[in-house]
């Protein structure tokens, strides 16, 4: 119930300022860390240039882990400098470093390590992930191509 009640919180907050919705996405991904992931979560982007910025996040991880279906929370942050991104995230299991491209802040493709931090070693080895983010088309989330 609690959960709820954050999550609710949270989107709240968010609908109370229209400046914070124009750089927040949805991410939808899926990631390889020793096991297969499938990630759901809110992406907010700090910045104004086009091609330097930080992005933030809370996510959810869906795995299956010894046949039962586990839900786990993790926060994660990528620096974006033109196209090439670096980022972290962490988990209850593990911490991973990553870098990886970002095609207009509309895909990112990376690959990392995931560093075990918990007795169980759910999440251990080379990671490779693919990450959609969602935004509606007049958003400031997504970089501008520009033409010359």
């Amino acid at each position: 119930m609690r959960k709820y009640f954050a999550v609710t919180f949270l989107l709240s907050i968010m609908m109370t300022n229209a400046q914070i919705l124009d750089k927040t996405a949805v991410n939808l991904a899926y990631r390889y860390t020793g096991r297969n992931v499938l990630q759901a979560g809110l992406e907010f982007r700090f910045g104004e240039s086009n091609y330097k910025s930080v992005i933030i996040g809370p996510s959810i991880l869906y795995t299956r882990i010894n046949e039962t279906n586990k839900f786990i929370p993790e926060a994660n942050i990528n620096y974006i400098n033109n196209g090439l991104l670096y980022g972290a995230s962490i988990n209850l299991y593990a911490i991973e470093p990553r870098i990886g491209i970002s095609l207009f802040n509309l895909l990112f493709l990376n690959t990392g390590y995931a560093f075990p931090i918990h007795k169980e070693k759910y999440f251990k080895g080379i990671t490779v992930g693919v990450q959609f983010n969602i935004a509606p088309n007049y958003s400031k989330f997504y970089d501008k191509m520009k033409v010359m």
